[in-house]
């Protein structure tokens, strides 16, 4: 392994452990660089969840130490989400991944929507539901987003913010903590499953987790800091960048091999 390319794994990890951990799709970093790297789709899909599991489980303990993570419902709506990503993660190894780009597409629209029409929704909690019991709808809910994240990764965040500000009234620094979390539950049912089918390149992987635990752990003290509407900017930036990836407008894995000629 060339200088380039770990040095290339390391501070694209430390990009996407920042974004991921503020606001979500840095996935669409990681994957492009895996496929530029010589790996299949699966392979690259695999590969990458070393890296969310590294960044999620940092970024879930910090916010826990802030006493961000409190709710034991929300543990028990993570339990749902490692059932779905059970389902999602062996569906990825069977079907093409095509198959949810449309509907991610449809779903980041509706994202940009809520922050621009209902940006209240983010800053501050909304206590009537943020200390309400879970509805058999919030376990559906985070089912699907699990095998969504089972399945494909990219973008879940996205798909985690909105449920944790829209079912469970939490602002977003919250959301995120929820999303770290239930990140980590899932992501290691996910490894376990593509572990077994030998898709996991540990060389890249460790490399490029080593860059998202750095980026993670500085973004999640930004997100201290910075407070709420800070970080709703982040997200609207990283909607658009990941909507204009999946639309073909940028073409990141063709950077990536032009870099690392």
């Amino acid at each position: 392994m060339s200088l380039v390319i770990v040095l290339t794994l390391l501070i694209s990890g430390l990009i996407v452990g920042f974004v991921n951990t503020l606001s979500a799709g840095g996935t669409v970093i990681s994957i492009a660089l895996y496929l530029a790297l010589g790996l299949s789709p699966v392979e690259a899909n695999a590969t990458n969840r070393i890296g969310v599991l590294m960044q999620s489980s940092l970024s879930a303990m910090l916010f826990a130490r802030k006493g961000y993570l409190k709710q034991k419902r929300v543990f028990i709506l993570a339990l749902a989400a490692m059932f779905g990503a059970l389902l999602g993660s062996v569906l990825s190894l069977l079907i093409p991944m095509q198959a949810f780009s449309y509907a991610m597409g449809v779903s980041l629209i509706v994202m940009l929507f809520f922050l621009f029409t209902a940006p209240k929704n983010f800053d501050t909690d909304n206590e009537e539901k943020l200390s309400a019991k879970n509805k058999p709808l919030h376990y559906i809910v985070f089912f699907l987003i699990g095998i969504y994240g089972g399945f494909v990764q990219v973008g879940t965040g996205f798909f985690l913010m909105a449920a944790g500000s829209m079912l469970l009234g939490a602002n977003i620094i919250r959301t995120n903590a929820i999303k770290a979390m239930v990140m980590t539950l899932y992501t290691i049912v996910a490894i376990i499953v593509f572990v077994q089918g030998g898709n996991v390149h540990w060389n890249f992987g460790l490399l490029h987790s080593a860059g998202t635990f750095i980026g993670s752990f500085i973004a999640t003290r930004i997100a201290f800091k910075k407070g709420a509407k800070f970080i709703r900017y982040i997200v609207i930036v990283v909607i658009i960048f990941t909507a204009l990836y999946l639309t073909g407008l940028i073409d990141m894995q063709t950077l990536f091999k032009n870099l690392l000629r």
